[in-house]
C-alpha cells in the first residue's frame, strides 16, 4: 500500500512539473537594438501629420512630435529597424529585423535640479516582423498594427547651429497585441539636425528630421509566440 501510495506521488509531481514547463518555455526574453529615423516632411508624402519640429531652444509646456513615414513608405532605416518586433526571430514567419515606424515620437523640456531634460514617449507601429515596406496591396491602415510602447528621459546638448544631440534612459511600457506584456529598459540616444543643403536657415531655425538608436533588454511573459 506505501509503495502504491509513493509511486501516485511521484507521478503527480511528474505531471506537475510537466503542466507548468510550457508555461516557462513561454517566456521570452533577451537583448535587442533598433535604429529609427523621424520626420516632419517627406519628399513622397510631404507633411506629415500631428508633427511639431524643435529648434533646439530650452523652454518648457511644449509638445514637440516627429514621426516615420507610412508603413508603405520605402524607408531604408527604418525598413530594418530592430529585433525586437520578433523578439530576436523567436515569433514564427518573422525574420530579423524587422520593419517599423514611430508613430508618433514625442517629447517635452523640463528642468529639474537646474538641468533641463527631455521627457518622451514612443509609439512604434510593427509594420511587419520581417524586413521592407509594407506591400500597397496590405488592406491594413497603419492606426490598426500593433503597437510598441516606449517611454524615455534624456539630456540634450547644442554641438552646432545644424545638430543637437541627446541620451538618457528608456524603459518598454507593453503596447497592443502580441507586445501588451512586453517590459524592458536601456540606452537610447539620438540627434536631430536640418537636413537641408542650405542649413538650419532654410528651415527657420527648426530641426526637421531626426536618428535615434535604442539598446537594452526585453521580457514578455507571454508572448504568444505562435500567433
Amino acid at each position: 500500500m506505501n509503495r502504491r501510495m509513493i509511486v501516485a506521488a511521484a507521478t503527480l509531481a511528474l505531471g506537475a512539473q510537466c503542466a507548468t514547463a510550457p508555461a516557462q518555455a513561454r517566456t521570452a526574453r533577451g537583448d535587442f537594438s533598433l535604429i529609427e529615423m523621424i520626420h516632419t516632411q517627406n519628399s513622397s508624402f510631404g507633411n506629415l501629420p500631428g508633427v511639431n519640429p524643435w529648434n533646439g531652444r530650452r523652454r518648457a509646456g511644449t509638445l514637440f512630435r516627429y514621426r516615420g513615414i507610412p508603413c508603405t513608405g520605402n524607408a531604408p532605416v527604418n525598413n530594418i529597424a530592430s529585433d525586437l518586433p520578433s523578439y530576436g526571430g523567436r515569433v514564427p514567419g518573422s525574420r530579423a529585423p524587422s520593419s517599423m515606424r514611430a508613430h508618433p515620437f514625442s517629447f517635452v523640456l523640463r528642468k529639474r535640479d537646474g538641468r533641463w531634460r527631455l521627457y518622451g514617449r514612443i509609439v512604434f507601429t510593427v509594420c511587419q516582423v520581417k524586413p521592407g515596406p509594407v506591400p500597397a496591396s496590405d488592406p491594413r491602415r497603419d492606426e490598426d498594427r500593433e503597437k510598441i510602447v516606449v517611454t524615455f528621459r534624456a539630456r540634450s546638448n547644442r554641438v552646432n547651429a545644424e545638430v543637437v544631440n541627446w541620451a538618457g534612459r528608456f524603459n518598454l511600457r507593453g503596447g497592443t497585441g502580441r507586445y501588451a506584456g512586453l517590459r524592458g529598459r536601456g540606452d537610447i540616444a539620438g540627434y536631430f539636425f536640418c537636413f537641408n543643403p542650405q542649413g538650419c536657415r532654410a528651415t527657420g531655425g527648426n530641426y526637421l528630421d531626426g536618428q535615434f538608436v535604442m539598446h537594452g533588454t526585453y521580457a514578455d511573459p507571454s508572448p504568444l509566440l505562435g500567433q
